[in-house]
């Protein structure tokens, strides 16, 4: 009786449960539903901005072994928007990214595509490109050019040294790149530090390439055939010595040189040590003023073709400069009394003068020269030793002014008693 009771339990229970299924599977519905819900307020799917990706290229033999090389005009970054899981968003900076261009897609102009990936949750995240989605290049075609090696000195050696000769090797180096970068090539400067040096120096120095702005040509986009420059400097010693300079010649007719002058008279000169002991002096080749009417000036460049054989300046000027006055010759005519005249001789004697007081020379030479000059400067006198007691007639004498010519001078009439 006990056992039918359970069975008709068991029947009981088995027929709600299968007059109730639909309810059930309402239940599992709202469950999901209420839980899809909740994990959405707590970990809402969201967007954020990731920017500066860098691009990679693969593939890049597509282009290069076709003899081009190339300049990337647009594209070397990219930016994205991202939408996810506001957990796994979080969890994520730009470098999570990976941004590629395959140069085996290369279009017909000049671009190609980029794709964007995410190295974690990939399958989890939406990515959209920003307006920068193709990588845009500049096609150029490879050229080979050999450029000459400048050795570039930083610093000053130790005092009373100076560099004599240096040489670098190589001395050309074959340089491989774009045409458009190896156009304007100039040269390759290796730089070598000798500040305080008093010894030669032997070592080696990295080759960079130089446009004709003296602009670095990026090392990225070109091959060189070396990576080092061998440098060697010797140092020779310094010695002050005297510069010699003449002028030769004379100028035109009726014209004159009232003066000469260079500067400096002395320069700073670097040579080896026999040649060194031996040079007390520089002299320049003499600079002519024959028929010049005008003024001459000029600027002597103190280079290899003026300095003697392994002789080098090692001072901070330059050039020496001349300058040489050109003068008209003018002529002037200076009036005097006897009271300006001296006499020589005299004894006990007493002199006096004819009764025409009034006396002149005549002076010719440079107008600088002798619009100053009076009748004291050329203090004249007569000379009447063992002149007899009477009326004589003597002659004036004067005394020499440089650059001055006494054309005419007057013949003096006095009675000696």
């Amino acid at each position: 009786m006990k056992n039918l009771k359970n069975l008709a339990n068991l029947t009981n229970l088995k027929n709600l449960i299968n007059n109730n299924i639909g309810m059930k599977v309402l239940s599992v519905f709202i469950a999901v539903l209420i839980w899809l819900l909740v994990a959405n307020i707590n970990d809402p799917v969201r967007t954020e901005r990731f920017s500066d990706i860098p691009v990679t290229i693969i593939n890049e033999s597509a282009l290069t072994d076709l003899g081009y090389a190339y300049e990337v005009v647009e594209g070397s970054e990219v930016s994205i928007t991202v939408e996810g899981k506001r957990s796994i968003l979080s969890d994520m900076s730009a470098s999570d990214f990976q941004a590629v261009a395959d140069f085996s897609k290369l279009s017909e102009v000049d671009a190609v595509p980029i794709d964007v990936s995410a190295k974690k949750y990939a399958n989890q995240l939406d990515i959209t490109l920003g307006n920068v989605n193709t990588m845009k290049i500049k096609k150029d075609a490879v050229v080979s050019v050999s450029v000459p090696v400048n050795i570039i000195l930083d610093g000053e050696p130790a005092d009373g040294y100076a560099v004599g000769n240096m040489t670098g090797t190589p001395n050309l180096v074959k340089v491989t790149g774009p045409e458009n970068l190896l156009s304007s090539a100039k040269e390759i400067r290796a730089e070598v530090d000798i500040d305080g040096i008093s010894h030669d120096v032997t070592t080696t120095a990295d080759p960079v390439l130089y446009n004709d702005n003296n602009e670095v040509i990026d090392s990225t986009q070109i091959q060189m055939d070396t990576t080092s420059i061998d440098v060697l400097i010797s140092l020779w010693k310094t010695k002050l010595v005297d510069v010699n300079l003449q002028s030769i010649g004379t100028p035109a007719d009726g014209y004159e040189m009232t003066s000469f002058d260079y500067e400096p008279k002395k320069i700073l000169i670097a040579a080896p040590d026999d040649v060194l002991s031996d040079l007390t002096a520089i002299t320049l080749p003499n600079i002519s003023v024959e028929g010049r009417t005008e003024n001459y000036e000029e600027d002597i460049p103190l280079d290899e073709d003026s300095l003697p054989d392994h002789v080098i300046l090692a001072d901070d000027v330059q050039d020496v400069k001349v300058q040489a006055t050109i003068e008209k010759r003018t002529t002037r005519r200076l009036s005097f009394t006897e009271a300006d005249i001296s006499i020589r001789g005299k004894g006990t004697h007493t002199v006096t003068f004819d009764s025409n007081n009034k006396y002149s020379i005549q002076i010719e030479g440079a107008e600088s020269m002798i619009k100053e000059l009076k009748i004291a400067d050329f203090t004249p006198w007569v000379d009447i030793t063992d002149l007899e007691e009477g009326e004589q007639t003597v002659r004036l004498h004067v005394k020499e002014v440089d650059g001055v010519t006494v054309n005419s001078t007057p013949r003096i009439t006095l009675t000696i008693e």
